[in-house]
C-alpha cells in the first residue's frame, strides 16, 4: 500500500469541542490519536489499559491520585492502567494520546481500583532525549507502553536501511524534512515527511530515509 501521511495541525483544526477526538493510526495494537483538552475532563479510570499523553500544541494538567504533573509541548507522561485520572486545561490545548485498546488478552491480572502501587506521574521531555543524542542516526527510547516503544532519533544526508519489521511502524518529523523511499519499489517517488506530520510504515517493507539538513524522527515501534 502506498505511504500517507497526516498533518498534525491540519487534523487539530477538526477537533469543534472540548475533548473531541480523532484516531489516526493504529500501529501494532496501539491506537494514536489526537484530542482537544480544554476545560477539566471527569475523574476515571482505564483497568485495562495504560495511556501515554503527548502535548502536541499549548499546556495542560494531568492529575492522578497519586500526583500531577505539568505538561508542554514536548512533554509527555505515562498514566498506568487502574490508577484514577484526569486532564484540563484554561485553555485549547491538543495532545496525542496512545492506548491499546485492541488485544483483549492483555489485561490487568490484579484489577486494581485504586492505583495505591503507583508512583506520581513522570515528566518525559522529548527536546532533552534530542539534545543527549550524540552519534547520527542512533535512536533512543523514551518511553515504554503495553510492549511498544516510543524513540528518537537525529541525522542528514542517507540514513540506515529501516528493516522490515513484522509491524507497522509510526514516523513523526519533529524537525526537518524526510525523504521515505520504499526499497525496490517500481516508483521512485518518496514521501515527503516535514515537520507536524506523521506516517505509517507498512510491515514487512524495508525503507530508505534521506535528509537534505539535520532532521529529528520519533518512532512508534512494537519491542522485539
Amino acid at each position: 500500500m502506498p505511504l500517507e501521511k497526516l498533518n498534525l495541525k491540519d487534523v487539530g483544526r477538526r477537533l469543534d469541542r472540548p475533548f473531541a477526538m480523532i484516531d489516526m493510526a493504529l500501529v501494532a495494537d496501539i491506537t494514536v490519536s489526537l484530542y482537544l483538552c480544554q476545560g477539566t475532563l471527569a475523574w476515571h479510570r482505564h483497568l485495562d489499559q495504560d495511556e501515554l499523553f503527548w502535548v502536541h500544541q499549548g499546556v495542560i494538567l494531568l492529575e492522578t491520585e497519586r500526583g500531577e504533573v505539568r505538561l508542554r509541548p514536548g512533554e509527555m507522561s505515562i498514566v498506568r492502567k487502574g490508577l484514577a485520572h484526569r486532564s484540563g486545561s484554561p485553555f485549547p490545548s491538543t495532545v496525542l494520546l496512545f492506548r491499546c485498546n485492541v488485544l483483549p488478552e492483555r489485561k490487568n491480572g490484579r484489577r486494581f481500583l485504586y492505583g495505591t502501587s503507583e508512583s506520581p506521574p513522570q515528566r518525559i521531555s522529548l527536546n532533552a532525549a534530542v539534545e543527549s543524542l550524540q552519534v547520527p542516526f542512533q535512536s533512543k527510547t523514551v518511553a515504554h507502553i503495553e510492549g511498544s516503544a516510543i524513540q528518537v532519533m537525529r541525522g542528514e544526508g542517507d540514513w540506515p536501511l529501516m528493516e522490515p519489521s513484522p509491524h507497522d511502524v509510526l514516523l513523526l518529523s519533529l524537525a526537518g524534512t524526510a525523504m521515505i523511499y520504499e526499497v525496490g519499489a517500481r516508483r521512485g517517488v518518496p514521501l515527503t515527511l516535514g515537520p507536524d506530520e506523521l506516517t505509517v510504515l507498512n510491515r514487512d517493507t524495508p525503507y530508505q530515509v534521506f535528509t537534505k539538513e539535520e532532521t529529528v524522527l520519533a518512532r512508534l515501534t512494537r519491542e522485539a
